[in-house]
Protein backbone atom coordinates (compact mmCIF):
# COMPACT_ATOMS: atom_id res chain seq x y z
CA UNK A 1 0.00 0.00 0.00
CA UNK A 2 1.28 3.36 -1.13
CA UNK A 3 -0.45 6.55 0.60
CA UNK A 4 -0.18 10.07 0.35
CA UNK A 5 -1.58 12.34 3.33
CA UNK A 6 -1.83 16.05 2.36
CA UNK A 7 1.54 15.90 0.48
CA UNK A 8 2.98 19.05 -1.41
CA UNK A 9 5.88 20.17 -3.09
CA UNK A 10 7.82 23.49 -3.32
CA UNK A 11 10.19 24.02 -6.23
CA UNK A 12 11.93 27.68 -6.03
CA UNK A 13 9.12 29.11 -4.32
CA UNK A 14 6.47 27.48 -6.72
CA UNK A 15 4.34 24.93 -5.44
CA UNK A 16 4.02 22.16 -7.99
CA UNK A 17 2.43 19.82 -5.92
CA UNK A 18 -0.36 21.34 -3.43
CA UNK A 19 -2.01 19.12 -0.37
CA UNK A 20 -2.68 15.50 -2.39
CA UNK A 21 -4.28 12.76 -0.05
CA UNK A 22 -5.00 9.62 -1.90
CA UNK A 23 -4.28 5.93 -1.45
CA UNK A 24 -3.36 2.91 -3.74
CA UNK A 25 -4.32 -0.18 -1.17
CA UNK A 26 -5.46 -3.00 -3.90
CA UNK A 27 -3.59 -4.29 -6.75
CA UNK A 28 -4.43 -2.64 -10.00
CA UNK A 29 -3.25 -0.17 -12.46
CA UNK A 30 -4.06 3.46 -11.43
CA UNK A 31 -3.32 6.64 -13.73
CA UNK A 32 -2.53 9.58 -12.91
CA UNK A 33 -3.41 12.26 -15.74
CA UNK A 34 -3.68 15.81 -16.49
CA UNK A 35 -2.42 18.84 -18.67
CA UNK A 36 1.86 19.73 -19.19
CA UNK A 37 2.97 21.43 -15.91
CA UNK A 38 -0.11 19.67 -13.64
CA UNK A 39 2.47 18.42 -11.32
CA UNK A 40 2.18 14.41 -12.35
CA UNK A 41 5.90 13.93 -12.55
CA UNK A 42 6.42 15.36 -9.39
CA UNK A 43 3.50 13.63 -7.82
CA UNK A 44 5.85 10.42 -8.66
CA UNK A 45 8.76 11.35 -7.56
CA UNK A 46 7.41 12.20 -4.61
CA UNK A 47 5.75 9.04 -4.36
CA UNK A 48 9.40 7.07 -5.41
CA UNK A 49 11.04 8.93 -3.17
CA UNK A 50 13.31 10.70 -5.31
CA UNK A 51 12.11 13.89 -3.87
CA UNK A 52 11.73 14.55 -0.09
CA UNK A 53 8.28 16.93 0.53
CA UNK A 54 7.62 20.49 1.88
CA UNK A 55 4.70 19.18 3.91
CA UNK A 56 2.79 16.05 4.19
CA UNK A 57 3.64 12.40 3.82
CA UNK A 58 4.03 9.67 1.40
CA UNK A 59 3.82 6.23 3.63
CA UNK A 60 4.51 2.84 2.40
CA UNK A 61 2.84 -0.21 4.19
CA UNK A 62 2.58 2.90 7.32
CA UNK A 63 6.17 4.18 7.17
CA UNK A 64 7.32 7.11 5.48
CA UNK A 65 9.24 6.30 2.31
CA UNK A 66 12.51 8.30 3.41
CA UNK A 67 13.19 5.71 5.87
CA UNK A 68 13.45 2.28 4.19
CA UNK A 69 17.07 1.97 2.89
CA UNK A 70 17.56 2.19 -1.15
CA UNK A 71 17.70 -1.28 -1.95
CA UNK A 72 14.94 -2.58 -0.02
CA UNK A 73 13.60 0.20 -1.94
CA UNK A 74 14.13 -1.45 -4.28
CA UNK A 75 12.83 -4.86 -3.55
CA UNK A 76 9.58 -3.18 -2.86
CA UNK A 77 8.87 -0.45 -5.49
CA UNK A 78 10.25 0.82 -9.37
CA UNK A 79 10.24 3.59 -11.44
CA UNK A 80 10.72 3.90 -14.99
CA UNK A 81 11.76 7.21 -15.06
CA UNK A 82 10.55 9.56 -17.92
CA UNK A 83 12.90 9.44 -20.83
CA UNK A 84 13.53 6.26 -20.54
CA UNK A 85 17.36 5.09 -20.47
CA UNK A 86 20.07 7.03 -22.14
CA UNK A 87 22.14 5.90 -25.66
CA UNK A 88 25.02 3.95 -23.64
CA UNK A 89 27.43 1.16 -24.82
CA UNK A 90 25.88 -1.44 -22.74
CA UNK A 91 24.35 -4.22 -24.51
CA UNK A 92 20.70 -5.15 -24.06
CA UNK A 93 20.89 -7.96 -21.79
CA UNK A 94 23.76 -6.24 -19.71
CA UNK A 95 21.03 -3.59 -19.08
CA UNK A 96 18.03 -5.68 -18.12
CA UNK A 97 20.04 -7.63 -15.73
CA UNK A 98 20.92 -3.80 -14.08
CA UNK A 99 17.56 -4.59 -12.48
CA UNK A 100 18.53 -7.11 -10.47
CA UNK A 101 20.88 -5.17 -7.89
CA UNK A 102 18.91 -5.06 -5.11
CA UNK A 103 19.15 -8.90 -4.99
CA UNK A 104 23.10 -8.58 -5.99
CA UNK A 105 25.62 -9.35 -2.98
CA UNK A 106 29.18 -7.29 -2.65
CA UNK A 107 30.82 -9.22 -5.55
CA UNK A 108 26.93 -9.58 -7.96
CA UNK A 109 26.25 -12.99 -7.09
CA UNK A 110 22.46 -13.63 -6.38
CA UNK A 111 21.45 -16.99 -4.39
CA UNK A 112 18.78 -17.90 -7.07
CA UNK A 113 19.93 -17.40 -11.05
CA UNK A 114 18.13 -14.76 -12.35
CA UNK A 115 18.67 -16.02 -15.90
CA UNK A 116 14.85 -17.31 -16.49
CA UNK A 117 13.42 -14.25 -15.20
CA UNK A 118 15.86 -12.34 -17.73
CA UNK A 119 14.84 -14.49 -20.62
CA UNK A 120 11.09 -13.76 -20.01
CA UNK A 121 11.02 -9.90 -20.06
CA UNK A 122 13.53 -9.69 -23.10
CA UNK A 123 10.88 -12.19 -24.57
CA UNK A 124 7.57 -10.02 -23.38
CA UNK A 125 9.32 -6.83 -24.22
CA UNK A 126 9.95 -8.64 -28.14
CA UNK A 127 14.06 -7.81 -27.16
CA UNK A 128 15.30 -11.64 -27.74
CA UNK A 129 16.63 -10.90 -30.68
CA UNK A 130 17.95 -7.43 -29.56
CA UNK A 131 19.59 -8.62 -26.83
CA UNK A 132 23.49 -8.57 -27.98
CA UNK A 133 22.70 -4.98 -29.71
CA UNK A 134 24.25 -2.48 -27.69
CA UNK A 135 21.91 0.48 -26.39
CA UNK A 136 23.11 2.92 -28.73
CA UNK A 137 22.49 1.03 -31.56
CA UNK A 138 18.81 1.48 -30.34
CA UNK A 139 15.58 3.38 -31.69
CA UNK A 140 13.83 5.54 -28.70
CA UNK A 141 11.17 3.36 -28.63
CA UNK A 142 13.67 0.29 -28.76
CA UNK A 143 15.11 1.66 -25.36
CA UNK A 144 11.82 2.43 -23.50
CA UNK A 145 11.12 -1.24 -24.22
CA UNK A 146 14.35 -1.95 -22.19
CA UNK A 147 14.02 0.17 -19.56
CA UNK A 148 10.49 -1.39 -19.12
CA UNK A 149 12.30 -4.80 -19.34
CA UNK A 150 14.44 -3.75 -16.89
CA UNK A 151 12.14 -2.57 -14.18
CA UNK A 152 10.54 -5.95 -14.79
CA UNK A 153 13.26 -7.98 -14.08
CA UNK A 154 13.47 -6.18 -10.46
CA UNK A 155 10.33 -7.80 -9.48
CA UNK A 156 8.61 -5.48 -7.35
CA UNK A 157 5.38 -4.94 -5.64
CA UNK A 158 5.05 -1.51 -6.88
CA UNK A 159 5.95 0.12 -10.32
CA UNK A 160 5.91 4.03 -11.03
CA UNK A 161 5.05 4.53 -14.63
CA UNK A 162 6.60 8.27 -15.93
CA UNK A 163 5.01 8.02 -19.39
CA UNK A 164 5.73 5.00 -20.90
CA UNK A 165 4.51 5.39 -23.74
CA UNK A 166 7.06 7.72 -24.98
CA UNK A 167 8.71 7.35 -28.09
CA UNK A 168 6.12 4.54 -28.90
CA UNK A 169 4.06 3.76 -32.30
CA UNK A 170 0.04 3.23 -31.68
CA UNK A 171 0.85 -0.61 -31.85
CA UNK A 172 3.76 -0.73 -29.69
CA UNK A 173 1.84 1.26 -26.79
CA UNK A 174 -0.65 -0.91 -26.82
CA UNK A 175 1.20 -3.89 -27.00
CA UNK A 176 3.37 -2.34 -23.95
CA UNK A 177 0.38 -1.44 -22.25
CA UNK A 178 -1.25 -4.94 -22.50
CA UNK A 179 1.96 -6.18 -21.59
CA UNK A 180 2.12 -4.49 -18.08
CA UNK A 181 -1.35 -5.20 -17.48
CA UNK A 182 -0.87 -8.95 -17.72
CA UNK A 183 2.35 -8.93 -15.64
CA UNK A 184 0.38 -6.95 -13.20
CA UNK A 185 -2.40 -9.18 -12.58
CA UNK A 186 0.22 -12.20 -12.82
CA UNK A 187 2.12 -10.66 -9.89
CA UNK A 188 -1.01 -8.98 -8.12
CA UNK A 189 0.87 -5.55 -8.49
CA UNK A 190 0.27 -1.92 -7.66
CA UNK A 191 1.12 -0.04 -10.84
CA UNK A 192 0.55 4.03 -11.13
CA UNK A 193 1.48 5.19 -14.37
CA UNK A 194 1.58 9.03 -15.42
CA UNK A 195 -0.42 9.02 -18.70
CA UNK A 196 -1.18 11.80 -21.53
CA UNK A 197 -3.28 10.45 -23.60
CA UNK A 198 -6.57 9.58 -22.01
CA UNK A 199 -7.84 6.77 -24.01
CA UNK A 200 -5.22 4.67 -23.29
CA UNK A 201 -6.01 6.09 -19.79
CA UNK A 202 -9.65 5.08 -20.23
CA UNK A 203 -8.71 1.45 -21.54
CA UNK A 204 -6.06 0.34 -19.30
CA UNK A 205 -6.82 2.04 -15.51
CA UNK A 206 -8.69 0.84 -12.93
CA UNK A 207 -8.65 4.43 -11.43
CA UNK A 208 -7.60 7.43 -12.75
CA UNK A 209 -6.49 10.44 -10.51
CA UNK A 210 -6.60 13.50 -12.45
CA UNK A 211 -4.48 16.66 -11.55
CA UNK A 212 -4.72 20.52 -12.11
CA UNK A 213 -2.26 23.00 -11.11
CA UNK A 214 -0.85 21.05 -8.50
CA UNK A 215 -3.88 19.83 -7.10
CA UNK A 216 -6.56 16.92 -7.50
CA UNK A 217 -9.39 17.76 -9.24
CA UNK A 218 -11.35 14.36 -9.45
CA UNK A 219 -10.42 10.24 -8.86
CA UNK A 220 -12.79 7.68 -9.71
CA UNK A 221 -12.92 4.95 -12.37
CA UNK A 222 -13.20 6.17 -15.88
CA UNK A 223 -16.28 6.11 -16.69
CA UNK A 224 -17.07 8.57 -14.07
CA UNK A 225 -13.81 10.72 -14.39
CA UNK A 226 -13.99 10.91 -18.27
CA UNK A 227 -16.18 13.77 -19.27
CA UNK A 228 -16.49 15.96 -21.66
CA UNK A 229 -16.85 18.73 -18.99
CA UNK A 230 -13.72 17.24 -17.30
CA UNK A 231 -11.77 17.46 -21.16
CA UNK A 232 -13.20 21.49 -20.84
CA UNK A 233 -12.07 22.52 -17.58
CA UNK A 234 -8.78 20.56 -17.42
CA UNK A 235 -7.78 20.71 -20.86
CA UNK A 236 -8.91 23.71 -22.24
CA UNK A 237 -10.78 21.60 -25.28
CA UNK A 238 -13.97 20.14 -26.79
CA UNK A 239 -14.91 16.82 -27.04
CA UNK A 240 -17.43 14.32 -27.50
CA UNK A 241 -17.22 11.41 -24.50
CA UNK A 242 -18.34 7.44 -26.82
CA UNK A 243 -19.21 4.77 -24.46
CA UNK A 244 -19.85 1.25 -25.88
CA UNK A 245 -22.93 -0.38 -25.36
CA UNK A 246 -21.21 -3.13 -23.93
CA UNK A 247 -20.03 -0.65 -20.57
CA UNK A 248 -16.89 -0.36 -21.68
CA UNK A 249 -14.55 2.54 -20.94
CA UNK A 250 -15.16 5.24 -22.67
CA UNK A 251 -13.32 6.87 -25.91
CA UNK A 252 -12.89 10.54 -26.46
CA UNK A 253 -12.92 12.53 -29.88
CA UNK A 254 -11.73 16.00 -30.13
CA UNK A 255 -13.46 19.21 -31.61
CA UNK A 256 -11.97 21.60 -33.55
CA UNK A 257 -12.52 24.66 -31.78
CA UNK A 258 -10.41 28.00 -30.73
CA UNK A 259 -7.32 28.46 -33.09
CA UNK A 260 -8.30 25.76 -35.55
CA UNK A 261 -12.05 26.64 -35.72
CA UNK A 262 -10.39 30.17 -37.68
CA UNK A 263 -9.07 27.97 -40.37
CA UNK A 264 -11.81 25.07 -40.67
CA UNK A 265 -15.20 24.55 -40.07
CA UNK A 266 -15.94 23.85 -36.42
CA UNK A 267 -18.36 21.19 -37.39
CA UNK A 268 -15.19 18.98 -38.12
CA UNK A 269 -14.10 16.31 -35.63
CA UNK A 270 -10.40 15.60 -35.11
CA UNK A 271 -10.39 11.55 -33.75
CA UNK A 272 -8.16 12.07 -30.34
CA UNK A 273 -7.69 7.81 -30.95
CA UNK A 274 -10.17 5.58 -32.99
CA UNK A 275 -12.37 4.14 -30.30
CA UNK A 276 -11.38 0.57 -29.47
CA UNK A 277 -12.88 -2.18 -27.20
CA UNK A 278 -10.17 -3.74 -24.21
Amino acid sequence: MIEAKRVSLAIEHSTVVNQMTFSFSEPGMYGIIGPNGAGKTSLLRLMSGAEQPTSGSILLEGKPIGAYPRKMLARTMAVLQQGGLPPVGFSVRDTVAMGRFAYQGWFGDEPDDPTPLIDSALERMGLAELQHRSLDRLSGGERQRAALAQIMVQNPQIMLLDEPTTYLDIGYQLQLLETVLEWQRERGMIVVAVLHDLNLASLYCDRLIVMKEGALYASGNPRDVITKELVRDVYNAEAEVIYSEEGGPPQIVLHREGYWAKKHSSSDQVPFMQPIGR
